[in-house]
């Protein structure tokens, strides 16, 4: 490989390493996810560094496959978490089985065919090749149906996906210029499995493009939109959130409630409990805390626990109480369970305040 390519695809495994450690580090929530692009950045980031030895052994060959699987059907998982968590269990699936096909495909040609596997080493892009590949007739079946299935599901997504860009839906704007690269890129990994000679034939370019999309995937993933690092919300396809949606929760009722009977100090607060006190749905009430506060439920009640504590202190009445006592008696169970959510909406800690207080 020229020697301009291989420290490209080295500079684009260093990348992926950064890439990773932003995820880790900034990344919170939620798990699947940050899991999920977390396996895309280290499948770049190692295709990136086996492409930059340039070597040409079968283990080389099947790396850069199952790497190219494990972006594939990880981008499949990241579009169903987001907007269709409805479809989990049909991803899951059809992810495990791509997976495991394409491992069952390579080892069975290892074996009977070899010499598909070294038409395999120099095949730079997304595709996995089917020109000579051999499996018996019922796996040759299984492996168009299963390539139809996981492509009319992405197709699918793609689909819903535009057919709500004009939806005036206040979460999914925050999110539609880095849908609307994933579909860019999406569209182009697609546009690799058509038979165009001069990326099978020419291997440069080949490599040149390969580059260019795993430098693509590192820039959509570490340029992601800010709140998707601490937000557990799935991204609504439906009317949930639309800016002119009418809520069956009375503000007043909320306000009173939530408020002025200082709810949020019921050491048993939750969303359920709080959604039977209004005699609402929760889901209703989930997505009016969501609209009116821009946060969760739990959230908005430990931020009203952490700001009622901060406003006791200053109270003589509980001049003389424990730290303990004074979580308690904002609805905290212990003062363990205080730091946290007072790190996050005061920052600090509840001891330095006290004591800054008390001097």
């Amino acid at each position: 490989m020229d020697l301009l390519l291989e420290k490209l695809f080295f500079a684009i495994f260093l990348l992926s390493i950064l890439v990773l450690f932003d995820l880790l580090f900034k990344f919170k929530r939620p798990f699947l996810l940050k899991y999920n692009l977390a396996i895309i950045t280290i499948s770049v980031g190692f295709a990136s560094y086996m492409h930059s030895l340039d070597l040409y052994t079968n283990k080389y060959a099947f790396y850069i496959i199952l790497c190219k699987a494990f972006v594939s059907s990880s981008f499949l998982n990241v579009f169903s978490i987001l907007y269709f968590p409805n479809f989990r269990k049909w991803v899951t699936l059809i992810t495990f089985l791509l997976i495991s096909m394409t491992i069952y495909s390579f080892y069975y040609n290892e074996a009977y065919n070899p010499d598909y596997v070294n038409t395999l080493k120099t095949q730079t892009l997304v595709v996995v090749k089917s020109e000579n590949l051999k499996l018996p007739i019922f796996f040759k079946v299984f492996r168009v149906l299963l390539i139809l299935s996981f492509f009319s599901t992405f197709l699918y997504f793609l689909y819903k996906i535009i057919s709500k860009f004009g939806m005036n839906n206040i979460y999914f704007d925050k999110i539609k210029a880095w849908t609307i690269s994933i579909f860019l890129l999406v569209i182009l990994m697609l546009a690799m499995y058509l038979p165009i000679p001069v990326l099978r034939n020419n291997y440069i370019v080949g490599y040149f493009i390969s580059g260019i999309m795993y430098l693509y995937v590192l820039v959509v993933i570490l340029y992601r939109p800010v709140f998707l690092n601490k937000s557990s919300m799935k991204i609504s396809l439906g009317d949930n959130f639309r800016k002119n949606t009418d809520f069956v929760i009375n503000d007043l009722d909320f306000i009173n409630n939530f408020f002025t009977l200082f709810y949020f100090t019921n050491p048993d607060a939750s969303l359920e409990n709080f959604a039977s006190v209004l005699k609402v749905g929760s889901n209703d009430l989930y997505k009016y805390v969501y609209y009116k506060y821009s946060m969760t439920f739990n959230d908005l009640v430990n931020k009203h626990r952490v700001e009622y504590f901060i406003d006791i202190i200053h109270d003589p009445k509980f001049l003389n109480y424990t730290i303990d006592a004074l979580a308690k008696e904002v609805g905290f169970s212990s003062r363990q369970h205080l730091y946290k959510p007072f790190k996050k909406f005061h920052g600090g800690n509840p001891s330095d305040l006290i004591d800054s207080i008390a001097g």
